[in-house]
């Protein structure tokens, strides 16, 4: 059965090629039309071309599209899966250098923060008219969003849209591989972890090794030490462990292990010069994200010419193929997912976007119930939430004090009076104005 797959932000070097790799390494989706929607057509153009190769390579029946009007790419879809950045680097830079001068260094900026409040603004206007068109055009259609801020984000289509919407991150699964190196395990099956919370923030509360407590186990291994000292030395700066580490000595639970986000979500690490060494904190600078971007746009040509590495001839650990096989072949597949709180996480606000362990089939998504969160951490979480739920409203509506009231309660701002917040607001949302339609005439 041919199935219309369509990538929005299909000329994504970063995602592109990993998810047409996995898609493509997927039986149940043979014979299926890729339909590579971005309005930079040089950038599209470069993924069609390495998935026509790769194709060819694996002998897998795809029909690739490149469409520029969303319009045309959107109509009939089965499939949605979301990779873009309203902005792209030029908007995001001013999400790192404005908050700077208030004492707010921003390691990612995409989620917490000023920047991640930034990031929603221009990003929820976009994602409004995405599912208006979703609505209208592709009504029997599965959305997959890995944009962010992912939470802000993944609600704004699960109000705006009657279809199914999850949010995906790999958060969980390197935190997995982060495991397996510290406990020496072979396989991700090794580990049985209950995890709950929100992207980017949450916690694993029950962990087990090879069918052993594994938090005893941790805490035989520190014998009383860090983290650090567990941790191989060429794996410590992509990862705070010294975060994770003081995190896992306040609550006894690990949290996010995967990369730089963790610090952003409260207020001790960021908010001073003293602390970005105290806690050997690695910033990503625009520059570094750009030069990263030209080496993968480079890469991809390389191999469109050359040779395709083998690793793209294997599946990835994202989930987006598992999530669109399962309803293909109405088989069960679970695994880290956002989804709108109907309980599955007891004790924090209802209708949050949060991220749990989800059960994909042919019905839809449906959130594994964890049970409450334990303290500091659910406090911790549920402020997390209130910030990113008053972000949604305020961007949907146009409500701009709503969105300065968002921005003083969150954690990265606390060391700020109010006058200082809101020019701070004001300043960041006139560098961005130029995507902010909701917020006409009134900056």
């Amino acid at each position: 059965m041919s199935r219309r797959i369509v990538i929005v932000g299909g000329g994504s070097a970063g995602w592109g090629p990993k998810l047409m790799s996995d898609l493509m390494l997927t039986p149940a989706l043979s014979g299926s039309t890729y339909v590579l929607h971005d309005f930079n057509a040089t950038n599209a153009n470069r993924i069609a071309n390495f998935a026509r190769k790769l194709a060819a390579k694996l002998g897998a029946s795809a029909d690739i599209v490149v469409e520029g009007d969303p319009e045309q790419a959107l109509t009939g879809a089965d499939f949605i899966i979301i990779t873009i950045s309203t902005g792209g680097l030029s908007a995001m830079a001013h999400d790192l250098a404005i908050p700077e001068d208030y004492s707010i260094y921003h390691t990612v900026g995409d989620t917490m923060g000023p920047g991640g409040w930034a990031r929603t603004m221009r990003n929820v206007p976009v994602f409004v008219q995405m599912a208006e068109r979703i609505n209208r055009l592709a009504p029997n259609a599965v959305v997959l969003n890995y944009t962010n801020p992912m939470a802000q984000l993944t609600k704004t289509l699960a109000i705006s849209t009657s279809r199914p919407v999850v949010g995906l991150c790999h958060g969980l699964f390197e935190g997995l591989e982060a495991l397996q190196r510290l406990f020496n395990l072979e396989s991700e099956d090794d580990i049985v972890a209950t995890y709950g919370g929100v992207n980017h923030f949450f916690f694993i509360t029950q962990l087990a090794i090879k069918g052993q407590d594994g938090y005893a186990m941790l805490r035989e291994k520190l014998a009383g030490g860090s983290l650090m000292d567990l941790v191989p030395q060429e794996y410590r700066e992509h990862v705070h462990w010294w975060a994770v580490d003081e995190i896992l000595k306040a609550t006894g639970m690990l949290t996010y292990m995967a990369d730089r986000h963790i610090v952003e979500f409260l207020p001790q690490y960021l908010t001073s010069k003293e602390n970005l060494e105290r806690y050997h904190i690695h910033r990503t600078t625009i520059q570094e994200r750009q030069d990263n971007m030209r080496r993968a746009e480079q890469h991809i040509e390389e191999m469109t010419s050359g040779t395709i590495p083998d690793h793209y001839l294997e599946r990835s650990r994202e989930t987006a193929a598992d999530i669109i096989g399962a309803f293909a072949t109405g088989k069960q597949f679970v695994d880290v997912g956002n989804t709108i709180n109907t309980g599955q996480i007891s004790n924090v606000p209802l209708g949050a976007v949060v991220e749990t362990p989800v059960l994909v089939n042919a019905t839809g998504f449906h959130a594994v119930t964890i049970g409450g969160l334990p303290e500091p951490a659910r406090t911790w979480v549920e402020r997390v939430i209130r910030v990113e739920d008053m972000q949604v409203q305020a961007a949907m509506a146009g409500d701009l004090e709503l969105a300065f009231e968002a921005l003083m309660l969150d954690p990265l701002c606390s060391h700020l009076n109010l006058d200082q917040i809101r020019e701070m607001g004001l300043r960041l949302l006139r560098a961005n104005q130029q995507y902010l339609p909701q917020f006409a005439g009134k900056l």
